[in-house]
């Protein structure tokens, strides 16, 4: 009985009273909006770096190189840090936007590594065979090196997004309303962070779970799309 007590007298100081489940719930939609928009955009942006890792230009093929290093290696707290007290201070950009720009370049550095590896991993002589017959450069990328570096990035594309997630977790320290803020906050309040954690580990769990369904899904039906066009 004791237990049930403290439980229903935990939720409520939690969650109830004040509409303290509206801070998680605000939370929630932060956490979700930093993460998606710094994935999509840091997919384009990892694209390219990728594709300058493979320029025959050295400065491009430098720079590409040098900065998804720096990204890689540096932690997500200090990269925010790096943008937020030094390189973009003197502007008049949100918390918010230079969240999703320093996790943009962290999210494409890492995940130009994966598409140079699975790019690399197509044999020179199916690039060289559809060359002889008569496929221009663009043309043996996008039918025959593409096709295969997309199945060969998946397994390891699809966990990004929740490591993309678990990154915009730091985004507290510029006081920007997430998740983890969220609970914080309640913490502060009740002194009592038992089920704010709860809940927030739970739909860390859930929104990861979810995002990896969704990216399975996304990819078992262009796989089907291929079959059927064969």
């Amino acid at each position: 009985m004791a237990l049930i007590e403290y439980l229903q007298k935990s939720i409520y100081m939690n969650l109830i009273y004040e509409d303290r489940y509206q801070l998680i719930l605000s939370g929630l939609w932060v956490t979700l909006l930093l993460t998606v928009v710094s994935f999509v955009l840091g997919t384009v942006l990892g694209m390219a770096f990728c594709a300058g890792k493979g320029s025959r230009n050295r400065v491009i093929r430098g720079f590409s190189n040098g900065i998804t290093a720096l990204m890689v290696k540096l932690p997500p707290l200090v990269l925010l840090m790096i943008f937020a007290y030094l390189i973009l201070a003197d502007t008049s950009f949100s918390a918010e936007v230079i969240s999703i720009i320093t996790f943009t370049l962290k999210c494409a550095s890492h995940l130009s590594e994966m598409f140079r590896s699975a790019v690399d991993s197509v044999a020179v002589g199916e690039i060289e065979a559809a060359r002889t017959l008569g496929y221009s450069r663009w043309q043996a990328f996008f039918q025959v090196v593409f096709p295969q570096a997309r199945h060969q990035v998946m397994p390891l594309y699809k966990p990004q997004f929740v490591l993309t997630m678990q990154d915009t977790s730091v985004v507290s320290l510029l006081a920007v309303q997430d998740m983890t803020r969220a609970v914080t906050v309640i913490t502060s309040r009740t002194m009592d962070p038992i089920i704010s954690l709860v809940i927030t580990s739970v739909v860390y769990l859930l929104l990861g779970f979810v995002a990896n369904r969704m990216l399975s899904l996304a990819d078992r039906n262009k796989h089907l799309e291929c079959k059927e066009v064969a």
